[in-house]
């Protein structure tokens, strides 16, 4: 065989062997390696993931949680990392994860099972539930005793509150809305009696409206499910699990939850039950 024939093979067997090695890296080691860290943010989570319309730039207890991760592996790996965010919605937020686009997504998802078929989670950082929102004044016409039929009732599609509490109330008038503006954008114009969605998050796009909390009431006061939130991760990445493990169960980020949720000086009251 000729010599240019063996060039080009051993240079197909290096491209070969070197993709082969790029498949197989740790997101540990491509940190280490590029110095970046892919993040994902959305800007409909408040209070864990929004843009601050005064500064616009990406803020809430998610967004610096994952800050957070980012300073301990400047700290673990002994260099500067880069966090780069990209935009996540409901509907592609694991898909992102499960394809490699981003490395960490701490976005109020709730861990599942079937969720977890497809993508990993970090230890839960957050626990809330589903809760009815609704203006003080309609209270006596939501009685989740009952069955709330004919009741205008806004609700998010393909989400863990939409799977389980509109089979809870069937009979309800259920309205189908983009995302927690439109919802609450709806009640605030009468056009339904409540929106159904996690408490915390209904508090926080009531607070990022700039609407008095004294005019709404969260029903009931115990949250009808049990939602966990953990940041979703790669599969298949003990190491990366481990160390985003080890960030959510620290004392920095209990003092960070504190921060942002102390019923007195948090900057969106809420008591977490039973807290991680």
């Amino acid at each position: 065989m000729s010599k240019n024939f063996w060039l080009i093979f051993l240079g197909l067997l290096l491209i070969n062997n070197l993709h082969l090695s790029v498949l197989a890296e740790t997101v540990l080691q491509r940190i280490a390696r590029t110095g970046e860290l892919k993040a994902a943010a959305r800007k409909d989570a408040t209070p864990f993931s929004y843009i601050d319309e005064k500064t616009g730039q990406w803020t809430g207890y998610g967004v610096e949680l994952m800050r957070l991760v980012q300073r301990r592996l400047e700290q673990e790996l002994g260099k500067p990392i880069t966090i780069n965010f990209t935009e996540a919605t409901t509907n592609n937020r694991f898909q992102q994860v499960e394809q490699g686009q981003v490395d960490l997504s701490c976005n109020a998802a709730t861990m599942t099972e079937e969720r977890l078929e497809k993508v990993n989670f970090s230890i839960p950082y957050f626990m809330t539930g589903a809760q009815f929102l609704t203006k003080r004044e309609n209270v006596d016409k939501i009685d989740i005793n009952n069955t709330l039929a004919a009741v205008a009732i806004a609700y998010i599609p393909h989400t863990t509150t939409d799977s389980i509490i509109r089979y809870i109330y069937p009979l309800a008038n259920w309205q189908a809305v983009s995302d927690r503006s439109e919802a609450v954008a709806k009640l605030q114009r009468g056009e339904v009696k409540a929106v159904v969605s996690d408490g915390i998050l209904l508090l926080g796009e009531i607070v990022k409206q700039g609407h008095d909390l004294r005019q709404f009431v969260l029903l009931p006061r115990q949250p009808i499910t049990t939602e966990l939130y953990g940041c979703i991760l790669p599969k298949n990445d003990p190491e990366w699990k481990k160390f985003v493990d080890t960030v959510v169960g620290s004392n920095d980020n209990r003092k960070l939850r504190e921060q942002w949720f102390n019923l007195e000086q948090g900057f969106f009251p809420y008591t977490i039950l039973n807290q991680p």
